[in-house]
């Protein structure tokens, strides 16, 4: 891995604190993962993760159709 994802737990904890305490924050930690162009599962799992958290985080509850 290219950066200790310590520093990104430091980061997000600098975040919180300095932040308003009521917003949350998505911090999202990816091993093996490189500089060169994602490929299509990785920017899936991203846009899963991204909407995830809006969803939870909004209160809103997906209907799905029979």
């Amino acid at each position: 891995d290219r950066v200790v994802p310590a520093h990104s737990f430091k980061y997000a904890a600098t975040l919180q604190e300095k932040a308003d305490k009521t917003n949350p924050l998505l911090i999202r930690i990816e091993t093996k993962s490189g500089h060169g162009s994602s490929n299509l599962t990785k920017a899936i799992e991203s846009t899963a993760d991204v909407y995830s958290f809006l969803f939870y985080n909004l209160g809103v509850t997906p209907k799905f159709q029979k």
